[in-house]
């Protein structure tokens, strides 16, 4: 069991006083049921102090736009600034969405609660997608229409999540009141994402057919791999435009060059200036359709 697992049991548990095994669908909709809800306008309000924009320097406005949804640590500024450079060369503008500032919490309270499974399931932080989406498209900066989402594994679990949502059977688990919108994108980019238990993805399919590029780490130990290869899989055989990168030697967070003296075991330089390489060629791809 990855740690995500073991906490969405006990938080799913601590919830309901159900058994895990009755069902994740039902007991990810007592979840859903018990999230303190809030309205879309309200959300973005929420949320639009937490968001930072880099855009390309060439090019002229308004440019399509690439959302960056972080891990579930937090935002490291360094990292996703690295990653919205590669999407500025590109051409695209980067949104870099801070969920866990927004909501005050910090590096350790995220370690011990959200990567711990305890607080803010994909279903609940879809809700920021939206809202980041719903931003997007009032800046005249950015190119709603020209729309990719990108996460890192609880990002990737989150856009993954939201991916399922119609907005009217499902929506986001914060989000109540009004009709919602149901925006379209042009892709996602999805490394090392969640897909087992308590992943929406595993339990609805994805209400858009999103061109998709997903990197998986074959030696992951922080998620289990082989959920997410089994998944991209079945959305490919099913005919989803699904492009999926397996490195077998490399782990979770391997594109993370800032932690590569702290914590060698993880960054894994090949794996990196691959998915780099490709994150550009997909975005540069769509840049002009």
């Amino acid at each position: 069991m990855t740690r995500w697992l073991i906490g969405i049991g006990v938080l799913i548990a601590a919830l309901t006083g159900l058994s895990l095994w009755k069902g994740d669908a039902a007991l990810l909709t007592v979840v859903d049921w018990r999230t303190p809800k809030t309205t879309l306008a309200d959300h973005q309000r929420f949320l639009e102090d937490h968001i930072t924009v880099l855009t390309p320097e060439d090019g002229a406005a308004p440019y399509p736009t690439v959302i960056q949804f972080h891990g579930c640590a937090g935002m490291r500024k360094a990292f996703h600034e690295e990653w919205a450079r590669v999407a500025n060369a590109a051409g695209y503008a980067a949104v870099l969405v801070d969920s866990n500032a927004a909501r005050g919490i910090g590096y350790e309270e995220a370690l011990a609660t959200i990567c711990e499974g305890k607080q803010l399931l994909g279903q609940e932080r879809a809700g920021d997608v939206l809202a980041a989406i719903t931003l997007v498209a009032d800046d005249p900066r950015l190119d709603a229409e020209r729309l990719v989402l990108a996460g890192w594994s609880h990002g990737a679990w989150t856009v993954m999540d939201f991916l399922t949502m119609d907005m009217e059977r499902r929506r986001p688990a914060n989000l109540a009141g009004e009709a919602l919108p149901a925006p379209q994108v042009d892709g996602a980019i999805l490394f090392y994402p969640h897909c087992g238990r308590g992943a929406l993805s595993q339990l609805y399919p994805w209400r858009q057919r999103v061109e998709t590029l997903a990197f998986v780490a074959g030696r992951d130990s922080i998620v289990k791999p082989q959920p997410c290869i089994d998944f991209f899989n079945a959305q490919k055989e099913a005919g989803a435009p699904t492009d999926l990168v397996v490195y077998p030697e490399a782990n979770h967070i391997f594109d993370d060059a800032t932690l590569r003296d702290e914590y060698p075991e993880y960054y894994n330089e090949a794996a990196a200036n691959d998915a780099a390489a490709r994150y550009e060629r997909f975005l540069a791809e769509r840049r002009d359709r």
